[in-house]
């Protein structure tokens, strides 16, 4: 009887043993499966995420080199023109003086003609004309337009365009697909993808498959809930943040290309007026004034 007993409870054991084994073999190559699709799924995500990145940044990049050669291309033709009419007007005034030397009733009048023509002098014609176009002094409409380019100027159009395509500034809209996108971001789309594909992951499906708390049915049903619930979400996020970045970028483009237009009309008045003023003080003096050209806007 003993005997038999224990060849009853030999054929249990191995019976026993081998169920697991086969059980266990056949769910391993479906709990592979999953993560192996997660895997391609993250690394397809990742590299659409990197190279719109790249093609923003490019985008930027243009923009940003475009704005700057017209920026500097504008202030050229102003100190180019500013030095001629320097050089002329100066040449000018020896010439008046020489030519009306002693003769007093010109003497006030050319007085008035070299302070106007002085770009030193503080509010005279050619300083109004020389500071408008002056990069670096403060609230100039040259000063204004190069602000508004710069990207370390704070909150100007350039900064903001730039932060905003910036995955390292905190909160800015690259920041936030970044995060989308990376599996080790806490409660991301794709951390909760990736947890929820990893068999080792507490109360993941396909943990709680492995431990066989749930049938495969039922964890292919969780499984697949929450990979339609990731994804939509990742997407869903980041088409509306490259919305975001879209318009910013187009709205940056519009309203830069408004103040440069500004900026160019604003010098041209100016450089009229510094022209004007300087051509009739001459006339009252020699009874002829000077001719111009307009410099900036061609009609």
């Amino acid at each position: 009887m003993r005997k038999w007993l224990l060849m009853v409870c030999g054929l249990l054991l191995a019976v026993s043993s081998m169920m697991p084994l086969t059980a266990h073999a056949a769910d391993q190559k479906w709990i592979n499966q999953v993560w192996n699709d997660y895997k391609a799924y993250n690394k397809k995500t990742v590299n659409a995420y990197n190279n719109y990145q790249k093609q923003i940044d490019k985008q930027y990049k243009q923009f940003y080199d475009a704005s700057h050669a017209s920026l500097d291309q504008l202030e050229k033709t102003l100190l180019d023109d500013q030095k001629l009419w320097n050089e002329k007007l100066e040449a000018d005034l020896e010439q008046l003086k020489a030519k009306y030397e002693g003769n007093r009733d010109i003497q006030d009048k050319l007085r008035e003609y070299a302070r106007e023509i002085n770009p030193t002098s503080m509010r005279s014609s050619m300083w109004k004309y020389v500071s408008e176009a002056k990069r670096h002094y403060m609230s100039s409409t040259l000063w204004k337009l190069d602000k508004e380019m710069s990207d370390t100027y704070l909150n100007s159009m350039m900064w903001t365009y730039k932060k905003t395509i910036t995955p390292t500034y905190l909160n800015s809209a690259a920041w936030k697909m970044s995060k989308n996108v990376n599996e080790n971001y806490l409660n991301s789309p794709m951390w909760k993808l990736k947890n929820g594909s990893n068999a080792h992951y507490l109360n993941s499906p396909i943990w709680k498959y492995k431990k066989g708390q749930i049938s495969k049915s039922a964890a292919k049903s969780q499984y697949s809930k929450l990979f339609k619930t990731q994804t939509a979400a990742l997407s869903k996020s980041n088409a509306a943040l490259k919305q975001q970045i879209t318009a910013m970028a187009s709205g940056t483009e519009k309203k830069l290309g408004e103040l440069y237009a500004d900026s160019v009309k604003s010098l041209e008045a100016q450089r009229e007026e510094t022209l004007s003023r300087i051509s009739k003080l001459r006339a009252e003096i020699t009874g002829e004034g000077f001719t111009w050209e307009p410099l900036l806007i061609k009609e």
